[in-house]
């Protein structure tokens, strides 16, 4: 339920057919279509039908929107694209930590903390998602240390990024 809820709140497109949510999410079809009747039913998504198939998109009316996009956020398998590279905390800011406040050209902010000796495999490590969602990951890349030091200088890109929603770990 919940990677099927992510692919539908944070996709880049929305309008989504359900071959396309299937592949957002990494699931079987059968799967996705079982969560999505559900997700639909709790009226946090809407099925219309364009052509010969039916659509799903967010219902941004809903009064579950909100407690289902922060979830989506939080379901991002950030650390299982990391795997055992030694991340200890994630935080998504900018325009998609804010429920409804995401375009359709919106990049995926994440401030990634964490022991690594590359940070470009770090950043390599994340584009699946992002490919999955048809947007673009920035990965602001820092060692404890070099976090540390952003928040004793009052860095704003640092104070912005840990003011976002928080994925896994603490600073």
């Amino acid at each position: 339920m919940g990677r099927v809820n992510t692919a539908v709140m944070l996709h880049a497109r929305s309008g989504l057919r359900l071959a396309e949510v299937a592949k957002a999410a990494d699931l079987p079809r059968q799967i996705v279509a079982s969560a999505l009747n559900t997700l639909t039913k709790k009226g946090i998504v809407r099925r219309s039908r364009v052509g010969d198939y039916d659509v799903f998109s967010v219902d941004r009316r809903s009064p579950h929107f909100p407690a289902a996009y922060l979830t989506a956020i939080v379901d991002l398998p950030v650390a299982a694209a990391l795997g055992s590279r030694r991340a200890l905390a994630c935080y998504l800011y900018g325009s998609l930590a804010t429920p409804g406040a995401a375009r359709a050209v919106s990049d995926v902010d994440l401030l990634v903390v964490g022991d690594f000796r590359d940070k470009a495999e770090v950043r390599e490590a994340l584009s699946p998602i992002g490919e999955r969602l048809e947007r673009r990951i920035d990965a602001f890349v820092l060692t404890p240390e070099q976090l540390d030091a952003g928040i004793w200088s009052d860095d704003a890109h640092i104070r912005a990024a840990l003011a976002g929603v928080r994925i896994f770990g603490e600073v």
